[in-house]
């Protein structure tokens, strides 16, 4: 799972900061230009709060994207400070610039949620080919050779013909062996959560069955031959995988409000959070500017964007959900106690 020191860092870095998020894509004529347009459209709404330095060092770091990095990206400059850039695998439909006393994270964490590291593997009866992934990024590599002996089931006929079959059935399995074998070594480094597994039938039976019982219980066999195919399937279940944490975490708000372990009121929340209370927070962000139910905290920032703040300096999980039902406003926590 995807930790948020760095934003939890970020967020004390000065008192006041600009958060903006430009679309980068590449599916369009002059994808570098589109880009630059962007950026210069989000500059031109920059407040007269941040100096000609600061804009010269912001004009910096976007020159060193590129509209290929990525399909999106949230760039958090902070006052006096540092410039936090992230980059996001989902498209957004609009430029954004936002400023005030707390970023607003909301993008990057609904970004960061959706980043499940997994492995594909692509076996057949001689080997394998495994792709780690971190969401998109490819973070490894590595190709499973094995024994091409005996690899094809012969009709000989007579009393050798099962000889040559068992033959077969030994070098497919060991073969399958050391698929697995590497595998289990590569899911483990990257701590993977899903691991797919296509490629020839008889293969992904041998591989899937000779996996130790902590990878087995993340694997799945993919019917898709095609690469394409291979992609649009764990495409898909890496999304399910997304909606049922969502759901799983919903369900637990609703079922632990009776024992008084979970609560839906901005309110009660918000008292929560400044007694370090909130084990997990769940967080509901339609991008308008609305009033804050807190007079505490009215000092420009959102209560989405302040209780996502004080979340991260309280070491809550946050989970950023659609607009659920069960919500009164656009929060609800799990409680400590």
């Amino acid at each position: 799972m995807t930790t948020n020191d760095d934003l939890r860092a970020f967020s004390t870095e000065s008192d006041w900061f600009v958060t903006m998020t430009i679309p980068a894509p590449s599916n369009l004529d002059d994808a570098q230009g589109r880009f630059e347009l962007e950026w210069r459209n989000a500059r031109r709404q920059l407040s007269d709060t941040w100096g000609e330095d600061e804009i010269a060092r912001l004009d910096k770091v976007i020159a060193g994207l590129r509209h290929h990095d990525a399909v999106a990206v949230v760039v958090v400059h902070a006052r006096h400070g540092a410039t936090f850039v992230e980059l996001l695998e989902e498209p957004v439909s609009a430029t954004t610039v936002h400023e005030g006393p707390v970023p607003r994270w909301a993008t990057v964490l609904e970004s960061r949620q959706r980043v499940i590291a997994h492995v594909v593997v692509e076996t057949d009866r001689a080997g394998a080919d495994l792709t780690g992934f971190a969401g998109s990024v490819v973070v490894a590599t590595e190709t499973v050779d094995g024994a091409t002996l005996h690899i094809h089931r012969g009709h000989p006929g007579g009393w050798s013909q099962r000889r040559f079959q068992q033959r077969a059935e030994n070098t497919w399995e060991n073969n399958a062996r050391d698929v697995a074998d590497s595998v289990a070594t590569m899911a483990r480094r990257v701590e993977a959560e899903l691991i797919a597994v296509s490629g020839d039938v008889r293969a992904q039976t041998f591989v899937l069955d000779l996996l130790p019982t902590d990878v087995a219980a993340v694997a799945v066999k993919i019917e898709a031959g095609s690469p394409s195919g291979i992609a649009d399937e764990v495409v898909r279940l890496l999304s399910t995988m997304v909606a049922e944490r969502v759901t799983a975490a919903a369900e637990l708000v609703r079922s632990r409000r009776a024992h008084g372990t979970a609560a839906i009121d901005a309110r009660e929340i918000i008292d929560a959070l400044r007694t370090g209370r909130v084990e997990t927070l769940l967080v509901h962000d339609d991008g308008t500017d609305g009033p804050d139910a807190d007079p505490v905290w009215q000092d420009g920032a959102r209560l989405v964007d302040r209780a996502i703040c004080a979340s991260l300096a309280t070491d809550a999980e946050i989970i950023v959900v659609p607009n659920l039902a069960m919500l009164d406003g656009p929060l609800a926590a799990l409680l400590r106690w």
